[in-house]
Order: C-alpha cells, then structure tokens, then sequence
C-alpha cells in the first residue's frame, strides 16, 4: 500500500523533522530561503514590466490582459499539482521544476521585443508558479508537527517579504546610474535578476529532502479526492473565495497614492510610492511570524478574523486619505493584515484537511482564491472607474464584513 503522511504526533517523527528553531525545520528554513531568493528575482522585474511593456507597444489593456491570462492559467493547475505530489508523494520533483520554469523564462524576457512574446513567458512563468504553489506549501506542513504550523507558514512568508523588500532595492543603482532610462535598461535588469533566481533551484537542488512518509492508504482519483476532503474544508473555501473576491490589490493602492498627489518630502511621486510599498512589505514581515505564534496558541480562526478586520480597517483608512497620514497608515494597515492573512491561512486549510491530502488541500485553496480574484479585480477597477477610489475599497469592506460574520458564525474548528 503507497504511503502517506498524518499527523500521528510520535517522538521519532518529530526528530526527523529535525527543528533547527521552535517551529523551523531543515526543510521550512531552506524552502523560507528559497522564496527569498525568488521574491528578490521576482520583485527585481514587477515595477519595471509594465513601463517595458509599454515600451515595447503595449497598451493599458493589453498589460492587463497578460497579466489576467497569467494568473488564470496558474490558478487552474495549483490543484493539480497539489493532487499528484499527494498520489505519489513526493513534494521535490514539483518544487524544483516549478521553481526552474519560473526562473528560466527571466532571462529569455532580454530576448521580448512584442507584447505577445512577454504574454507567452509571463504564462510560462506562472505555470512555474502554478506546479510548485501547493507541493511547496504541502513540504512545509508535512515537516512541521501541527503545533507549530502557524509560525512555520509566518516564517515562510516573512522570508518572501523580506525578499520583495530586498528586490526593488537592488534595481534603484542600475535605474539612477542610467542618464535616461531606456529599454536596454530594463533588459539589463532581466539579466541581472536570473542570478538570485538560479541560485534559488541550486538550494532545492542541494537542500531540500521529501519527507519520509508513514503508512496508510492509497490516495485516489482526483475527483473522488476532492469529495474526501470534507464539510469543513469547503465551508472555509467558501468564506476565503467571499472574501478574496473583494481584497483589493497593491495596484489600487498605487493608484489612490497617485490620485491624491501626496509625497513623501521632496520625493517625486513614483519614488514616494516606492518608499510606502517597501514600508507595507517590512510591516508584513515583522507581523507574519508573530501572527503564526499567535495562531499556534488561540488557534486560527481568531487571527484570520483580526487579519479580516485589519481589511477592513485598511479600507476605511484608504478611503479617507487625502493627505499623508492616512495614506501612510493604509499601508501599515494593509501589511498587518497581509502578515496576519496569509500565512496563518494556509495553516488553516492543512488543519481542516485529511493529512494525506494536504497537497491537494493547498492546491485547491489557491486555485479558488486565484479564480476568484481575476473577477473581482474586475469589478474593483470598474467601481473605480464608473463612481471612483471610494467605492473601490468600500466594495472591499462589504466583502470582508460579510466574511468576517460567516468566519466567526459557520467557520470550522481547528485540529488541536
């Protein structure tokens, strides 16, 4: 019969997690280092490919459409990807090609000179993204005993703020030693970002280890599956696609940053709104693991209900910003939320998941979420258009009010 992992807590398994930290395994810190290096490689090339983009003869909607199509195209395969690396247990395999797709196409982006050739690699980029979401997140649960899971997945994500913190940084010397910023300086920016990404697959490569699994049953179809996944499972990707649906994207922060032409002291707009994106990424990262520690003890549901009402809040802090004050505190809001939402809730979904279907627990949870949110980044740049950046982030309120009130009525209990 194929193996598989539970949460059977006995002493041998917990020495072969070998925890270097309460709560950080080999296999959690590597994976935290790993989505460092990414994130940096990643975060190296996001604020410039829009300005590539049109560069190259790319219009707003065309930008969109690329950024639309790739997303969705990720979304459909995290549940696949999560449902394999369960059926043959084995996590490494998915990690390290998605991780190498990921990675390959950052410098074939020198070689764009169409929007459609950026179309196709941003779509193989997040294929990358969409194989290696859910085997990763499932590693990361299977080396960490239940109790610790919450500071596990908060580690995991303030590692890849720290990385989208580290990123943006390392481009500003290329662009302030460019006279005239040009697309051959973009180009040499896509360069320059392959090498934290290739060192990235070189650490799964060397470092990481697939757990040892126990024995038990063997995991079958994928639909069959999906029904064993159970009540409470799909009442929390119910509320987690109702609130999803209205989370309002760093995009639209940027832009009501723009809108009221506020600066940061004598910067001009584009670098002070660099300085609040690095800002709300340093908040995320030093609320993450404290949000995971916190969930480890009064369990998750409590914090994903603050993270809900940090939302919330947020909202009503953007909505009201006309001057620098709140504009600042929408984005230290917006990263409290981010650090006490996103780690803690992919600890939620392995706790209500069978244990040897957590894969496929991840994958499906990031596919819904991701669905989701392409429909409604939708109706969010439409509200803002047809009424205006009020309405945008009170659309956002409405949805996390009502799944606040469904987390905290209908929500499932936690394994304990």
């Amino acid at each position: 019969m194929q193996a598989v992992l539970t949460d059977a807590p006995d002493a041998k398994r917990k020495s072969r997690n070998r925890l270097l930290m309460k709560g950080i395994s080999t296999n959690v810190l590597v994976l935290g280092i790993v989505s460092l290096l990414t994130d940096m490689s990643s975060e190296m090339i996001y604020p410039i490919l829009p300005l590539f983009l049109t560069s190259i003869g790319a219009t707003v909607l065309v930008i969109g459409l690329i950024e639309g199509a790739a997303e969705t195209t990720a979304s459909f395969l995290k549940v696949v990807s999560g449902w394999y690396s369960d059926r043959f247990r084995r996590r490494k395999p998915f990690i390290t090609g998605g991780y190498g797709a990921s990675s390959v196409v950052k410098p074939i982006l020198y070689l764009a000179t169409a929007p459609w050739q950026v179309l196709g690699l941003r779509i193989l980029e997040r294929i990358g993204k969409g194989v290696r979401s859910a085997p990763r997140d499932a590693l990361i649960a299977d080396s960490t005993p239940l109790e610790y899971r919450g500071v596990a997945f908060g580690f995991h994500k303030a590692m890849d703020s720290t990385g989208a913190v580290i990123g943006p940084i390392l481009i500003l010397p290329v662009l302030l030693a460019a006279a005239t910023v040009t697309t051959d300086t973009y180009r040499l920016i896509f360069l320059l970002s392959t090498i934290p990404a290739l060192f990235a697959v070189a650490v799964i490569i060397f470092f990481v280890r697939d757990k040892e699994a126990e024995s038990g049953r063997k995991v079958g179809k994928f639909l069959g599956e999906m029904t064993r996944l159970g009540r409470p499972f799909y009442i929390l990707i119910a509320i987690a696609m109702t609130f999803y649906i209205g989370e309002i994207s760093y995009a639209f922060f940027v832009l009501k940053a723009f809108e009221t032409e506020i600066t940061l002291g004598s910067f001009d707009p584009t670098v002070s709104t660099t300085i609040l994106y690095i800002l709300f990424n340093v908040i995320f990262v030093f609320v993450a693991i404290p949000a995971g520690k916190l969930s480890d003890t009064v369990g998750r549901k409590p914090v994903v209900s603050l993270s809900f009402a940090l939302f919330i809040l947020t909202g009503l802090a953007m909505i009201i910003a006309d001057s620098l004050t709140p504009l600042i505190l929408g984005f230290v809001l917006f990263g409290a939320y981010k650090g006490c939402s996103e780690g803690v809730f992919k600890a939620y979904v392995t706790d209500v998941a069978p244990g040897d279907l957590r894969g496929t627990a991840l994958g499906a949870f990031h596919t819904c979420v991701g669905l989701v949110m392409l429909p409604g980044g939708v109706i969010a740049g439409l509200m803002w258009e047809w009424i205006g950046s009020w309405a945008t982030f009170a659309y956002g309120i409405t949805t996390a009010l009502i799944a606040l009130i469904l987390l905290i009525s209908i929500g499932p209990s936690e394994k304990h």
